[in-house]
């Protein structure tokens, strides 16, 4: 089967490096060597097939690769995982990564060896919902969260054009060569989508994405189980959220 991925370029746009005023992070290493230390740094930088997005690093949960035991295993190629569950796929194409390690009383700058890096976590746990969450889907591997009520579609047929909130829409889903839209109220209408892109909004992360249609495969709502309040943990892990999605 032919993989298909997002293509990111990942950039963290830098600032002064003064000790003690950066953004807490941990790495791990394929050699078992673990730096734990920060970057300065408030914003991820993506260069994606849905455009440049800037996301607030502290949104960020954790960068791992897409497969194998290494980036450099995998082809450079990653999920990004947002505090909230929701995940961005692509490559991350010539990453530079530059910590402070306070080690003996001052602050080191070591810049990591990214072939070898096998975990970029931030400091904290997850984000829970706390109703029904609206998932999105691409054939790029994209799986993200969206803001139903400052999201809308607009769909074209022989009957008319409508143009409902995200929130109004039960799912959308490719029927075909169409669109087929079904709504709470028991409505399902099938035609084709007004625009080639879609531009929805987001809760955690950049303000709103825009994408390709037909990179979509479904978008719908979804019921999560979860603690309802952000984890106590140090460290960002995606477990729970990948065991919330399999459910």
């Amino acid at each position: 089967m032919t993989r298909s991925f997002t293509l990111l370029c990942i950039v963290f746009a830098g600032c002064a490096n003064d000790p003690g005023d950066g953004m807490p992070v941990r790495a791990s290493l394929s050699d078992g060597q673990v730096m734990a230390g920060e970057v300065w740094t408030e914003t991820l930088v993506l260069e994606a097939g849905m455009g440049t997005i800037d996301i607030p690093l502290a949104d960020v949960g954790e960068v791992v690769p897409v497969e194998g035991a290494h980036l450099g295993s995998s082809g450079g190629f990653v999920t990004v995982w947002l505090r909230n569950g929701s995940e961005l796929r692509g490559k991350w194409a010539d990453p530079e990564l530059t910590m402070g390690l306070d080690v003996g009383g001052e602050t080191l700058q070591v810049d990591l060896p990214v072939h070898d890096l096998v975990r970029f976590q931030m400091q904290g746990g997850e984000i829970w919902p706390e109703a029904s969450v609206f998932r999105v889907a691409t054939t790029h591997g994209d799986d993200f969260l969206v803001d139903p009520e400052a999201s809308r579609v607009v769909l074209v047929n022989e009957l008319g054009v409508f143009s409902p909130l995200l929130s109004e829409c039960l799912s959308i889903r490719p029927s075909g060569d169409a669109w087929r839209l079904e709504l709470h109220s028991g409505t399902v209408l099938i035609g084709d989508l007004e625009s080639d892109e879609v531009t929805l909004a987001l809760d955690v992360g950049p303000e709103s994405v825009t994408l390709p249609a037909e990179m979509i495969t479904s978008m719908e709502w979804q019921e999560w189980r979860g603690s309802g309040q952000p984890s106590s943990a140090d460290w960002y892990s995606n477990a729970a959220h990948q065991e919330a999605k399999q459910r």
